[in-house]
């Protein structure tokens, strides 16, 4: 009972407004980096070397500097340039040293970065969307300068990146060794077929002074793997609006007036492949050889006209060339085009269906072969159903692997924002056919890699829902090794770790954090980073050895462990290094306590509590027989609660918060619900 005592005297002490505790980490800070200003700062992607050295895909604003006053773009902006998107590629120390930079920057046309991966041991590719012609404006393309001149054709002659009778933009893929050089770099390009069979172009009216040229388009939301044969997989969300052509409107993917889609790199046909009248939304992959050479394969996800797939779609491979998509599923158009259920079943020997009047929503997680062949498939959804349903809850964000213990984590996004506005409803997660209730607070899920079939699960506890990550990039926000899980997150109230707990100080505005969880689901500790803001956002993660590098994108002042960060703009992109010798050996859970009694939080799977919020009844769902049922408000004193069997009678407290304590035959267990 002492134990138990102890153990309430620290809950009460969370509900009550006490201050965040250190906990038992053995971590710290060893140095935190950053740029600013611009609300165009944040950091997509990261990898990391042999030696500790960290390289960032990123974008920043040309006023942007680094930490020492460092312009991150080493010239002046000049001819009218606009301040958008622009790409950063940069290389820290395991100092956290800027060792060198690389930046693409076109006035006209902004370049966005999309991916970063590590190409072997020596080298990694970054995926750019960047101009890839102009007129009368400039380019700065690495360590270049490229100024156009003014010719009909709109070229920048003597670069790679130059193209006569195209549109300006591409999708360049740059491979890098690690002291920056380039290695290889491709300029990719799709160009559309009309239902004739000849190419498009878009055209001007005479006399304008401008030429006709191939009316072409970027992928979008592209993303990009490479196996070990050097074959290079790329991901992208079909786009049906107009397309181009003489006269607005007249060519578009989904009425069919559109039959086949070219394939370019270097100004070079690689390839072709039949639009196939699909809907607008719908992901294809695309296999190439190595460099581009070669269109080999080409797959469309669904090919069904009412459904389709897509917002947070990209690619990772693992350490025996299986792919994995993640995306979503959805109806089309927002379910006005089709009633009832959608049977979909073009992902080879895997089916599931969507309910269109309910605007059911999917997130999936589809595992393909080399040969782009489908052969597992996982999905997750939600249990709610309301009048803005087609916000989504949840949606599957990041995916890492581990080899070494043969698993798979995936972190969940809710998608709507939940602050102030607590969720208390469940999420279905589907494998093999089974369907399996999670609570809808739930952060990670932990598969096995080679069933994909669900392990356990972990979530935040917290009183509100987090967001892990947003809806588009960055991505990589999770890392796993040695039975522990890495994220970060915004959380708003509190987050209760078992040795510690974080607090924001406003309920509006959240805190920010990294999160530590085991294999289990059980969470281990949590890092403050003392950040306020509804626009924090977490970037990606990398775990080497004993250090983790930690990238995100602040809206206001952190403190690091003893090491501040002010902020300096809309946003600062921030590098930070955490050493933490434990993470070289697995971690081991503490023992249980002895004494016999076992107390846990509730865990859907054995005991839950609804509705929560409520007015006057709470139902206790489990197969346990209830003995007792206490509530503990914020001040500690506790209030026995009439029970009629499962049914707790709660109309007699106040308004408010309360802990509640549940006496079964066999364990306590404890949660919170909110008194309406």
């Amino acid at each position: 009972m002492k134990k138990t005592a102890l153990f309430l005297v620290s809950v009460l002490l969370v509900l009550g407004g006490a201050a965040g505790q250190n906990g038992n980490s053995t971590g710290r800070f060893e140095w935190v980096r950053g740029y600013a200003p611009g609300e165009h700062v944040s950091i997509v992607g990261s990898v990391t070397d042999s030696v500790g050295n960290l390289y960032i895909l990123g974008s920043f604003n040309f006023e942007s500097r680094w930490e020492n006053g460092e312009l991150i773009m080493p010239i002046t902006p000049h001819n009218g340039a606009q301040n958008g998107v622009n790409t950063l590629i940069a290389k820290i120390s395991p100092e956290g040293e800027m060792v060198w930079k690389k930046v693409i920057h076109g006035n006209y046309c902004p370049s966005q970065p999309h991916d970063i991966k590590a190409v072997g041991d020596t080298a990694f590719a970054c995926l750019v969307t960047m101009p890839l012609a102009s007129l009368d404006y400039y380019l700065y393309y690495l360590d270049t300068l490229i100024e156009a001149t003014r010719t009909t054709d709109q070229t920048w002659p003597g670069y790679p990146m130059s193209a006569e009778g195209v549109d300006f933009k591409c999708l360049a893929l740059i491979t890098f060794d690690f002291d920056g050089n380039v290695l290889e770099q491709h300029f990719l390009q799709i160009s559309f077929v009309d239902r004739n069979g000849e190419d498009i172009y878009y055209v001007y009216p005479p006399n304008s002074g401008q030429s006709d040229f191939l009316s072409t388009d970027v992928p979008l939301y592209p993303s990009f793997t490479i196996d070990g044969d050097g074959n290079i997989y790329l991901s992208r969300l079909l786009d049906g609006n107009v397309l181009g052509g003489p006269y607005n409107g007249e060519y578009s993917v989904s009425d069919g007036t559109i039959s086949a889609i070219k394939f370019w790199c270097n100004r070079r046909l690689v390839g072709m492949a039949p639009a196939d009248s699909i809907l607008y939304g719908t992901t294809q992959i695309i296999k190439f050889s190595p460099r581009f050479d070669t269109l080999l394969r080409n797959r469309l996800l669904l090919q069904k006209g009412d459904v389709l797939i897509g917002s947070i779609s990209y690619l990772e491979i693992d350490n025996t060339n299986k792919i994995y998509l993640n995306g979503e599923l959805r109806p089309g158009n927002q379910g006005m085009k089709s009633k009832g259920i959608i049977p979909v079943d073009t992902i080879q020997g895997l089916s599931f269906y969507i309910d269109a009047d309910k605007n059911d929503w999917k997130s999936i997680v589809v595992r393909f072969d080399s040969t782009l062949t489908a052969t597992r498939l996982v999905s997750l959804e939600d249990s709610i159903i309301d009048s803005t349903r087609y916000l989504g809850i949840y949606c599957f964000n990041d995916i890492a692997f581990d080899n070494d213990s043969g698993l798979i984590v995936i972190s969940l996004w809710p998608c709507r924002n939940a602050f102030g506005n607590p969720q208390h409803n469940y999420s279905y997660f589907m494998y093999d056919g089974i369907q399996t209730s999670i609570n809808i607070n739930s952060s990670v899920l932990i598969l096995d890699k080679e069933t994909m079939n669900l392990k356990s699960y972990g979530q935040l506890n917290s009183p509100y829902c987090s967001r892990i990550v947003q809806s588009f990039p960055p991505r990589g926000n999770l890392a796993c090794a040695k039975n522990r899980i890495f994220f970060q997150s915004d959380f708003s109230g509190n987050i209760r770790y078992p040795n510690q707990t974080l607090q924001a100080p406003n309920i509006s505005v959240p805190g920010f954090c990294l999160n530590v969880f085991d294999y289990k689901g059980n969470m281990i500790e949590g890092v403050d980073y003392h950040s306020y803001s509804q626009s924090n956002r977490p970037g990606p993660i990398k775990i080497q050895d004993s250090v983790l590098y930690l990238c995100s994108m602040l809206a206001s002042d952190a403190n690091f462990g003893g090491v501040s960060m002010p902020n300096r703009g809309t946003y600062t992109g921030v590098i930070a290094k955490y050493v933490d010798t434990a993470f070289m050996t697995p971690y081991v859970a503490p023992a249980p306590h002895g004494g016999g009694e076992r107390i846990d939080w509730v865990k859907p799977e054995e005991c839950a509590v609804y509705p929560n919020p409520t007015l006057d009844k709470l139902t206790i769902k489990t197969d346990e027989r209830v003995a007792r049922v206490s509530a503990f408000s914020t001040n500690g004193i506790p209030t026995d609660l009439k029970i009629n069997g499962n049914v707790v009678d709660v109309s007699p407290l106040p308004q408010g918060v309360y802990l509640i304590e549940i006496v079964t035959e066999k364990t306590k267990y404890y949660t919170k619900f909110i008194k309406k």
